[in-house]
């Protein structure tokens, strides 16, 4: 059941996003079917609101909310953020004080924060977070602080599923793609490749043909170091074939196909291709910064490039997004469904303000400079039609990958840190010479079924 309810999530995103994308809010790729955990969702692809469909009608202006996350804290971001912050007070007079952390940290300390009383009214969460918190008790009903008309009026029901837990929409879609391989085309060029490498035999070649153009250069900068680094393996794992669980929930990872990708992994790492202490925050850097051809990322790749000096419109010469190489022609390309919700705190005195400040962050006033500066789509379906979005060079690659993009295996379980843990740890274990592939993936499969 557990992975089935993941398969239908993660179709659901997909078919926000394109359902989106058309203008169509009712487009025949959305599921027939509703995933059975989701009682709200019906068969004619809308959200059946609660009794009560009006917002929180409570004065909104003055005073301070708190507001947390991960992304204020990144370079290629702290500006918007500030400017957000800024524009919301100037327009309603409400300070929005900032608290962030490492991606990796910011559940932990969500819960920390609410359990300690500490201040919190609003929060930017992604699948796997809201995993967490959701299960926690601690969120406020979006149908009562924002009003479940505005929401079934301003976003495909498709993705408000996915922050709907038991009928109480617990999240709002802020922004939807998915984690693809973005690559810098300028490097590329000048090894020799005019188009980027679509089979995996045709990449390894590319890796080659960078080092030996440029060797201080890294050719693939993946993750080999912290959960993102068992995020980076999990589409490599589709592509050869292999999974963590199988359809039934058991654990999957002993496979043939699982030591063949642990092998390929090694095999980067022997040719000098990837380098071991390596995470999501230093290949962003290295590659805004020139120092490497490839690496695996989500849209929030252009704030980066931007924050470094590129020009918004000419960023796509140095940073594109792929479709992942297949293993062999005509497979499907891999990626893992990336997105970022906003969650209000059963806890907050000011949800009222929390819910004017979430609307403003998703309004046709800010959501558009948002894509404009960091290149994260928007999900307010009065935008995401608009020819600024449809016709954007940069985010063409992110719509591409996330046609065939899937729900991260881990995403909707309570031990998915746990497990992340495990597979990085096996994965570092392989790298450094410490196991074989074979090795790895029996210990990582007896490891995993003990969380489970």
């Amino acid at each position: 059941m557990k992975r089935k309810l993941m398969a239908a999530l993660s179709a659901t995103l997909v078919a926000a996003m394109f359902a989106a994308c058309s203008g169509n809010p009712a487009a025949t790729d959305a599921p027939t079917n509703p995933p059975a955990d989701n009682p709200v969702a019906t068969t004619d692809n809308t959200v059946t609101p609660t009794e009560d469909t009006s917002a929180d009608d409570t004065p909104v202006g003055g005073g301070t909310i708190v507001w947390g996350g991960w992304s204020g804290e990144e370079e290629g971001s702290k500006a918007i953020f500030q400017e957000m912050r800024d524009g919301f007070a100037a327009e309603t007079g409400t300070t929005v004080d900032w608290v962030g952390w490492p991606w990796a940290d910011v559940a932990q300390q969500l819960l920390i924060r609410t359990q300690g009383g500490e201040q919190l009214d609003l929060a930017q969460v992604d699948i796997s977070i809201f995993a967490t918190l959701s299960g926690a008790g601690i969120l406020a009903d979006l149908n009562d602080v924002i009003g479940a008309d505005y929401l079934s009026a301003n976003f495909d029901a498709s993705s408000l599923a996915v922050g709907n837990r038991d009928g109480k929409q617990l999240a709002m879609p802020w922004s939807m793609a998915s984690i693809t391989m973005v690559y810098n085309p300028e490097i590329l060029k000048a090894a020799g490749w005019d188009e980027p490498p679509t089979t995996i035999a045709d990449f390894e070649q590319c890796l080659a043909d960078v080092q030996e153009y440029n060797a201080d250069i890294i050719p693939y900068a993946v993750s080999t170091k912290d959960a993102t680094a068992a995020g980076d393996l999990a589409p490599w794992l589709w592509t050869f074939g292999a999974s963590l669980f199988n359809e039934d929930g058991s654990v999957a990872v002993d496979s043939e196909n699982a030591v063949k990708c642990l092998d390929w992994y090694k095999s980067l790492l022997d040719k000098n291709y990837v380098r071991m202490d390596v995470g999501r925050f230093e290949a962003r850097q290295m590659f805004a910064q020139g120092l490497v051809a490839f690496y695996d990322d989500a849209v929030v790749a252009k704030g980066t490039a931007v924050s470094n000096g590129v020009d918004p419109a000419l960023v796509s010469d140095v940073c594109s997004a792929m479709p992942r190489p297949v293993l062999s022609a005509g497979d499907q390309p891999q990626s893992v469904m990336w997105g970022h919700m906003l969650v209000a705190f059963e806890s907050s005195e000011n949800k009222a303000a929390a819910g004017e400040f979430a609307k403003y962050l998703v309004s046709d006033a800010v959501a558009p400079k948002y894509f404009e500066n960091n290149g994260m789509p928007p999900t307010l379906k009065s935008i995401v039609s608009s020819p600024e979005v449809q016709n954007d060079s940069f985010a063409k690659g992110f719509l591409k990958a996330t046609e065939t993009a899937r729900l991260e295996e881990t995403a909707l379980m309570a031990s998915g840190a746990a497990v992340k843990t495990v597979m990085t740890e096996e994965l570092q274990a392989v790298l450094l010479g410490e196991k074989t592939s074979q090795q790895a993936a029996s210990d990582a499969a007896a490891r995993i079924a003990s969380e489970l």
